[in-house]
């Protein structure tokens, strides 16, 4: 896929830090004119639409890499981090990436996507903490590829080996798997075989719980992504999971050429770690 319009977002080319201070962020409160007009604000008790008193906002992408890409902004406050950001807000945050996936999965996407890039190195153009909603509108390989595998036999439904454990709260498992591409790459998984999140606050706290143990084992600067995969329009057969990816390493000729990956912390040793 070629998307030249994202060559004027900011930084985008040969970045190396985040941009966007407080003073001028277009996601912090009273900045609302600096963004497209929002699709969704959750808090907001009296006032204009594209106002302050929100507590969530819901954007339009301005440099979209896929139509109909939106920015979820992680609270009115200018939080760095995701693990800066209030629990409260960050429920409404997962809330709001079911809210906008719906509105998109009607519309007519084949596959909806909520992620979070945290650092330049990870791809984020802007400091202030956010989430993205992507909608695709055919089913991603890499979708297909797991559709596949949970419809023979879904793995994520195995029980995971106490050595890889990291945590396990509310019906969540936070866990190294053996299959983690980057060096402590973390999942979130859910006991039960769901399409979907079913309780917003949990993921919400498990996911701010995992991102609090990286940051402290590998350093408050760290890049990371992370892919909240549901299923595909159609699909009921899925188990939901989040895959949490830390960037310290960089993709080299056998990843890129062959498509191996090559991880150089032992999984397990990632987890004690994060234990």
């Amino acid at each position: 896929m070629i998307a030249p319009g994202r060559r004027a977002r900011p930084g985008a080319l040969g970045r190396t830090t985040r941009v966007g201070a407080a003073s001028d962020c277009p996601f912090c409160e009273g900045h609302e004119a600096l963004t497209p007009p929002e699709t969704l604000a959750i808090g907001r008790e009296s006032g204009e639409n594209d106002g302050p008193g929100w507590t969530v906002r819901v954007v339009p992408n301005k440099f979209p890499a896929i139509e109909g890409q939106e920015v979820v902004v992680h609270g009115p406050r200018h939080a760095r981090s995701l693990e800066d950001v209030a629990p409260e807000v960050l429920e409404l945050v997962v809330g709001a990436w079911r809210s906008r996936a719906d509105e998109h999965l009607r519309r007519g996407a084949a596959w909806v996507m909520a992620c979070v890039n945290e650092g330049a190195g990870a791809g984020a153009s802007l400091e202030h903490s956010h989430s993205q909603v992507i909608p695709f509108a055919r089913v991603p390989p890499l979708v297909e590829l797991a559709v596949a595998a949970i419809a023979a036999g879904c793995p994520l439904c195995r029980p995971v080996e106490d050595a890889l454990l990291v945590r396990h709260q509310e019906g969540v498992r936070t866990y190294c798997p053996y299959w983690g591409r980057m060096p402590y790459e973390t999942w979130l998984v859910p006991d039960r075989h769901l399409a979907e999140p079913a309780d917003a606050g949990a993921l919400a706290r498990a996911l701010r719980d995992a991102v609090s143990r990286l940051r402290l084992e590998l350093g408050p600067d760290l890049d990371w992504n992370a892919v909240l995969k549901t299923a595909p329009a159609g699909v009921g057969n899925f188990h939901w999971h989040v895959e949490i990816t830390p960037r310290i390493t960089v993709p080299a000729s056998v990843e890129l050429g062959a498509g191996i990956w090559v991880n150089v912390v032992d999984p397990e040793v990632a987890a004690e770690m994060l234990r």
